[in-house]
């Protein structure tokens, strides 16, 4: 029998509620040379989850872009995760907060 200590579980703390929602965004490597459509695994008010095909580092800037309204963010790469199907799941840090981020054009005009 070992008397090893067994490490505490992994907490993950997060600013806001993480969403399990599938949206369709465009991201863009701050470069302006590289675009790719993917959808999300998850979005909070602070990030989004995602799978590229590209390839991507810990603290590369990125443009995310929703197609439905054309909110942009910017963010930076902050973890990568699993490879499956040639595709990374890369978590991004906004740089800003995602309010409105998601909202469709008709849902943010004055009645």
């Amino acid at each position: 029998m070992s008397t090893e200590a067994v490490p505490a579980a992994y907490v993950e703390r997060r600013r806001s509620t993480r969403v399990p929602i599938r949206v369709t965004l465009i991201v863009c490597g701050d470069d302006g040379l590289s675009r790719e459509e993917t959808c999300t695994l998850s979005l909070n008010a602070h990030g989004v989850l995602v799978t590229l095909a590209a390839k991507v580092t810990v603290g590369q800037r990125l443009i995310i872009y929703n197609p439905e309204n054309w909110a942009e963010r910017r963010g930076r790469v902050t973890s990568l995760g699993r490879c499956y199907a040639g595709r990374t799941e890369v978590g991004i840090q906004f740089t800003k907060s995602a309010k409105g981020f998601l909202a469709h054009p008709c849902q943010t005009r004055p009645r």
